[in-house]
């Protein structure tokens, strides 16, 4: 009988650990920016007229 055990135990591979989820995060975790700079402002009817350029 202790044979049939440890052909067993042969066979019976351990599950790898599953990878631990993050946490997630919701508003209350996100700050205001920090070293920010408004470069310039693009609206709507800008869009159509920057088509060309490369990004």
């Amino acid at each position: 009988m202790s044979d049939f055990w440890h052909k067993l135990g042969c066979c019976v591979v351990e599950k790898p650990q599953p990878k631990k989820r993050r946490r997630r995060i919701d508003r209350s975790m996100i700050g205001e920016p920090m070293n920010f700079v408004h470069l310039t402002h693009i609206g709507s009817g800008d869009m159509a007229a920057g088509e060309g350029l490369p990004m």
